[in-house]
């Protein structure tokens, strides 16, 4: 009797999720976009996170996870500067691995403060070359350019939402006397983020440090 109960139970919990994806259906993809987009993509034939993750595994084989990754980033761009960075590091651990020398040349806050500075700059080249290659891909669609299209008359979606807002809040930290327009609609959201320059993230990029400050010394 229990059995069967549940199995009514079940069946109209079915249908009721049914007809509530139905209704919901487009919120609910949505939402699941914003809270899975950072998750990991190696079940997707052909990931570049695949090979993100087998050589993140490189590094952890080599117990070098504690690394800053911005200043190791740093400290892999810096060319031949790292080089007598290294050599005395390994004259005082010569039997260390490549990543126990920087570790140790990391431990110079002048070495650290130029490696994460540069680190900074090269992460924000590739996240900003990213970002402009994703937008271009998207304008040159055909739904894209059409004014007409049945996405823009969609609801705003979450992402675009929170990048309103953080637009919104650095505008009105600059001009305290903006206000920006009812948002309600996907296309207008979209030419919203469009017309005030998009992730606010990428506004201004940081400063390449100086090399020859390293060459001095």
């Amino acid at each position: 009797m229990l059995l069967e109960r549940a199995q009514r139970l079940s069946t109209r919990a079915l249908a009721i999720k049914g007809k509530r994806q139905a209704m919901v259906g487009d919120a609910h993809r949505e939402l699941h976009l914003a809270e899975s987009w950072h998750l990991r993509r190696s079940a997707v034939q052909g990931s570049v996170d695949n090979r993100v993750y087998a050589h993140g595994s490189a590094e952890q084989a080599l117990g070098a996870l504690d690394l800053c990754p911005i200043a190791a980033l740093g400290f892999k761009s810096a060319g031949a500067l790292t080089y007598p960075w290294l050599l005395d590091a390994a004259a005082e651990m010569p039997g260390g691995t490549y990543c126990d020398h920087m570790r140790i040349a990391l431990e110079n806050a002048e070495i650290r403060r130029f490696c994460t500075a540069l680190g900074c700059w090269h992460r924000f080249q590739w996240k900003r070359s990213v970002y402009q290659r994703e937008l271009l891909t998207w304008s040159r669609k055909a739904i894209a350019q059409d004014p007409n299209a049945r996405w823009r008359r969609r609801s705003v979606t979450l992402r675009q939402r929170y990048l309103v807002d953080l637009i919104i809040e650095c505008l009105t930290a600059l001009h305290p006397d903006f206000r920006a327009p009812p948002l309600e609609k996907r296309g207008d959201a979209h030419d919203f983020i469009r017309d005030f320059g998009g992730n606010p993230v990428f506004w201004h990029q940081p400063s390449r440090p100086h090399f020859e400050f390293f060459e001095r010394i």
